[in-house]
Order: C-alpha cells, then structure tokens, then sequence
C-alpha cells in the first residue's frame, strides 16, 4: 500500500548525515526578494499611528495619532499596532544590494515566505474589500475595492460564522520560491513554521489591544486563491485570522478540517529523484525555484480542500490523550512554580508588543543553569498562556502534537528527555541522561543545541494525524508548532533567556535520542537557553 503523500513528504525530506553535505551551494545573485513591490496611488497610511519617536517611516516625532488608546476598540490604530508586531519590519541591515529588513516574526535564514493580506468588511477610514500589507512603508495598497470581498472570503471558509462577522480578517500566504531557493523540498516544513511565528505574534496581540482573534485553516483553497487573485504553484493560502471586537464567539466556526482520504498515488519519478538529496540543489533561475521542489507542490496540491464543506473531523481530547502518554512515570508539576495572573513578575503579558519588538533568535549561548521557575514560566506562556495573563491562545489541532524536553542544565532536574503533558505542565522522565554533545550532533552541529539548558521538540504520529485530518494534517502541525514556537521565544527573552527555532535537524537521530519510532515525525525544535553575546534573525 502506498503512504500518502503527507508520509512520503515528510520521509523524503528528512535530512541525513551521509548526504547533508551534498548541498553545492547558493547563488545569491537568484535569491527572491523577500517581500512584494506595491505601487499605489491611495494607500491606507498606517505608520503614524505607531508609538514611536521619531518615527521611522515618516521620520518625523511622534504625533497626537499615535497616542490612542490602543485597547479603543477595532480602528486604524489598533489596527497599525496589531499589523506591526504581526509582521512588521523592526529591524534593517544595510547591504550593498539592496538592505535586509528583519521583521517581527523569526523566518528560518531570513527569507521570510509569508505573506499577508487584509479583507476589511467594515472599518472607519478604509474602504471595503482587499488590501496587501506593504511592510517597507508600513501602509494597506488597496487590490480589489468591493464590499463583496468579505463574503466571498466567508463563503471561501464555508460560511464560518466568526469569518462571516469579522470587522476584518487577516490572510497569510506562503511564496514557495522564496524558500525553496535555499532548502529545496523541505522549504514547505519552513514556510509553515515560519507562517505559524507570525500567527503566533497576531494571536499575542490581539487580546492586548482589546480584540478577539479567531484562527483557521479550513478554507476551500481555489475559492480563497481566487479572492485573493494568487498564481496557482507559485503562492499558496495558509490560514485565516478573523479579527473582532471583545465578546461570545460566534457558532457555528471550525478551525480544521479533513481533506480527501489519504491519497494513494505516490509522488512523481522526479520528486523521488528530487528527494535524494534532502536539500535539494538551489535554482539558477529564481522563477525555476518553485519547479525544483515537485514534492512540495503535490503536497499543497494534495492537502486542498474541495469547494463543498467536508465533515469535521472527531476531535482529539487533548487532556485525555496527551496527558495520559508516559503516565506509567511519575511526573514533577511545574503549575506551582507559574505566578499568578497578573503579577508583575510577567513582562510578557503585560506588554506583549514590546517584547516583540526586542525579539531576535539568539545565536549563542553560553553554558549555565536555568532556573526551574524560569523554564516553568516559558512552557506555561506556549501551553497554559491563559493561566498566566496571555487570554486563551487559538490553535489549529493540538491534540496530535506532542513534546519532549531534553534538559541540560535546569534546576531541581536531573539531565535526560522528558515527555511534558501540556494541559498539567507535567515533566515526565522518558530516559536518564542527554548528553549535550549529542543534541548539538542532531542540530546539525550548531553549538546552540550543545550549549542550551533546555530542547524542546513537537513530534507527531504523522500516520494518524493523516487518518483523521488527511494530507492537510501536515500543515496543521507544522503551524501550530510554529506558534508555539513564537510563544517560546518571546517568553524566554521576557525571562532574561534566549531561544532559538531550529528547522533543520537529523530527523530519524532526533527520534533515536528522544526514545519515539523514526516513523514519528519531528516537527520542529526550539533551544532555550542563556544568551551570550549579541543575537540576529
């Protein structure tokens, strides 16, 4: 019986020692420009309403605009502020070629994939209907002005109620060439977390400014595409935000659901040919970069929903299933360690926006403990953020997504992986013992994973997650461990630590070291640790 594509994917990307270093290297010259060029007459202004002197698009102070109430309900300025830390450029590297913008989302080398859109139904000072978000001068260019915009996103979402009410909803897309240039096949693993770090910002965000967020990705993708006049192959929809005023949510609405039974056609001779080497050779030719990741277009193509609602799919039972795993362990709580909601211990729920704002991947840490009531603090922020000020954070299907934790050096914790159970924050020991030399070995050899006090890795029983929600499992997964990533990062540097994501690692020797099958997919890894020296995107 052949896997379905999801499987196949995931397996033929998997990164090897014996072949890693078949990589011939990248021409710089082809790399895609990491953003759309917007040309228009009648922008949406939005860069002064940001809360900075001076300000630097306009490059003048900071005016009476930008000193709105940013909880004053759904305007333009809450609006400006909720799109910044979204997505914004809070960073620029000057370069011979043209400058680097670092935004407000990490992206895996840079080459930030994602791109975001706007559908407003109605908003005082913008007019109804489609809008791209030009980040270089922080404005919505207007693409297609009609009233009519917002229902066809909502007839895209099969007449989602919460997408159907939305004031204004937020779509993100993935740009295949502009990761596929540098990782080839895998670039779809990226273009996911990647899409997922900005989720993680918007979701963040909106509770702060007063405003409610409801995610999905169960969207018809030819209708949405069509809303949103993409090139098929070249820019694929990934998921919704319908953004609204504080209040009951609105039913009925769904954030997942299952594509057509796994498929049974294998992947092309190309894409098997593709995929011996895993990271497969750069294009010479940036509009080629899409044509040398076959195995990525099937997939997307594979994971669409049809245009007639399909039935939901049974949900999983997070604390049932997850909790229960390893249980025949017994687990040390980390809950009595969170403080309260509120406390002014918790920088991050206070004022999420400037912890964005500081966030950067830290690139070197230096060997030291972490204390026990800091790792606490930084899991309790990506898997109980209602229980420490953060609101109820949306996800997409966490009940397929699991965790372990190898620690290093943590306070009160012996070294060896640990499998946490999310909804009790329970540390459950799997096997004594990590060495630090061997997690460095399966990030690649980035000292990062060696010189962390803590690793933490998303698996998932990839074959499962595909019997319940189809090949579109793969993007659910790799979209809520992308957001949950984002909320590692920012609550470690809110702790004084650092952290890192790292997408690329020996897959099968992570789930060796973890104790798990190498049929279990490895989704995503985040490094915590003690930040030494200076840190970049």
């Amino acid at each position: 019986m052949t896997d379905p594509i999801a499987v196949t994917y995931h397996n033929a990307t998997k990164y090897a020692p014996e072949t890693i270093g078949n990589h011939p290297g990248l021409d710089w010259s082809q790399q895609p420009v990491p953003y759309k060029a917007y040309d228009s007459i009648a922008p949406v202004e939005l860069a002064s309403f940001l809360p900075f002197d001076p300000n630097p698009f306009t490059g003048k102070p900071r005016g009476p605009e930008a000193a709105a109430d940013p909880a004053g309900g759904l305007n333009l300025p809450t609006l400006s502020r909720w799109l910044f830390a979204t997505y914004g450029i809070t960073g620029v590297i000057p370069n011979e070629s043209r400058p680097t913008y670092l935004r407000a989302a990490p992206s895996a080398g840079g080459l930030y994939p994602a791109e975001i859109y706007l559908v407003v139904r109605h908003l005082d000072g913008c007019e109804p209907g489609l809008y791209g978000y030009d980040p270089r001068r922080h404005q919505l260019v207007p693409l297609w002005n009609d009233a009519a915009v917002a229902d066809h996103l909502a007839a895209a979402c099969y007449e989602d109620a919460a997408v159907a009410a939305a004031p204004v909803s937020l779509v993100v897309t993935g740009v295949f060439a502009r990761s596929s240039w540098r990782y080839g096949e895998r670039a779809y693993r990226r273009i996911l977390l990647d899409s997922g770090h900005l989720i993680g910002n918007a979701c963040l965000m909106a509770p702060a400014l007063g405003l409610r967020v409801h995610l999905t990705a169960a969207f018809c993708d030819e209708r949405l595409e069509d809303v949103l006049r993409l090139e098929s192959g070249e820019e694929g929809a990934l998921a919704v935000l319908a953004l609204n005023t504080r209040g009951k949510p609105e039913r009925p609405h769904w954030s997942a659901l299952p594509s057509a039974p796994p498929s049974a056609e294998a992947v092309s001779d190309s894409g098997s040919d593709a995929a011996a080497d895993t990271d497969a050779h750069p294009s010479d030719d940036a509009d080629d970069a899409v044509g040398r990741a076959p195995m990525l277009l099937a997939l997307h193509r594979a994971s669409r929903l049809p245009p007639e609602r399909p039935r939901l799919a049974a949900a999983g039972d997070l604390a049932e299933g997850l909790e229960a795993r390893y249980g025949w362990t017994g687990g040390v709580s980390l809950i009595e360690d969170v403080p309260a909601r509120g406390s002014s211990r918790w920088p991050l729920a206070h004022d999420p926006f400037e912890a964005i704002l500081r966030r950067r991947s830290t690139r070197r840490f230096q060997r030291g403990q972490m204390r026990r009531a800091q790792l606490a603090r930084i899991l309790a922020a990506a898997y109980a953020p209602e229980n420490i000020g953060l609101s109820e954070q949306p996800s997409l299907d966490r009940s397929h997504l699991m965790t372990f934790i190898a620690v290093l050096s943590v306070e009160g914790f012996e070294p060896g992986v640990y499998y946490l159970a999310p909804h009790g924050l329970e540390m459950r020991l799997v096997r004594p013992g990590c060495a630090p030399e061997a997690v460095q070995y399966l990030c690649l050899g980035q000292e990062l994973g060696g010189d962390a006090t803590a690793v933490v890795f998303h698996t998932a029983d990839l074959a499962d997650a595909v019997r319940a929600f189809g090949d579109r499992a793969y993007r659910y997964l790799h979209l809520d461990a992308g957001l949950l990533g984002e909320r590692l990062d920012l609550a470690a540097l809110s702790e004084g630590c650092g952290a890192s994501g790292i997408g690329g690692f020996f897959d099968d020797q992570v789930t060796d070291l973890l104790g798990i099958p190498r049929e279990q997919a490895v989704v995503y890894i985040t490094t915590l640790g003690l930040p030494a020296g200076s840190v970049e995107e």
